[in-house]
């Protein structure tokens, strides 16, 4: 397929390049084409379904590091209804992930996150980093998450909820599927550790964890 006349001609193509691929070829052209170019590559699909299968099909010769599937709103302005934490997370992750891209990288997304208008600042922010052993204030921490759109909560439950309880916080990530309890001595993270939010009881260990806005 790179060798084809119409994968030539785009890639001749001066300016920006336009193209449409069968459905059967979508991962694998974007793919290709984004390897080739050895830029990043943003693939429209019809839905959220066919964005993500997109994304996987890329992701399989490119490697998850170098694709982002960036999703649309669930609700539409004046619908009176928030968007959810995950969604807002994971379009924070993607725009972020698509700016500090670097050789070949692909941006997946349905049509209609692709016409919605998006704050031009959005990616910039470097996420919260937290890992085991960091120095940092268990209030700090907190106020940060405040500042990142998190809501102090007595138990963590749902994604964008934070709880403080003296030398301990949960936080539940907006990427993450559980959240996770860090325990300090002090002010230094001592110990990172997933758990499950209806048991509330510890699943095994983290290394470090990355906190998008919500």
């Amino acid at each position: 397929m790179i060798e084809s006349e119409a994968f030539q001609a785009l890639l001749a193509h001066p300016g920006p390049r336009l193209a449409r691929a069968e459905v059967p070829g979508h991962g694998y052209v974007v793919a290709a084409l984004a390897e080739t170019l050895e830029a990043p590559v943003m693939a429209v699909a019809p839905g959220p379904r066919e964005a993500d299968r997109v994304a996987r099909g890329a992701a399989a010769f490119l490697g998850d590091e170098q694709v982002a599937l960036f999703p649309a709103w669930e609700a539409l302005p004046g619908e009176g209804i928030s968007p959810s934490p995950e969604i807002a997370a994971r379009r924070a992750e993607a725009a972020h992930r698509a700016r500090r891209a670097k050789g070949a990288f692909v941006l997946a997304m349905p049509v209609v996150a692709a016409v919605q208008r998006v704050v031009p600042s959005i990616g910039e922010r470097d996420p919260l980093r937290v890992r085991s052993g960091q120095e940092i204030a268990p209030d700090g921490l907190a106020e940060l998450l405040v500042d990142l759109g998190y809501a102090r909560t007595d138990l963590v439950m749902h994604r964008g909820e934070f709880a403080l309880r003296g030398g301990i916080i949960d936080v539940f990530p907006g990427t993450r599927s559980r959240p996770v309890r860090l325990e300090f001595l002090g002010d230094d993270v001592e110990r990172i550790r997933e758990f499950a939010p209806s048991s509330q009881i510890s699943t095994g260990p983290v290394d470090a964890i990355a906190v998008y806005p919500v």
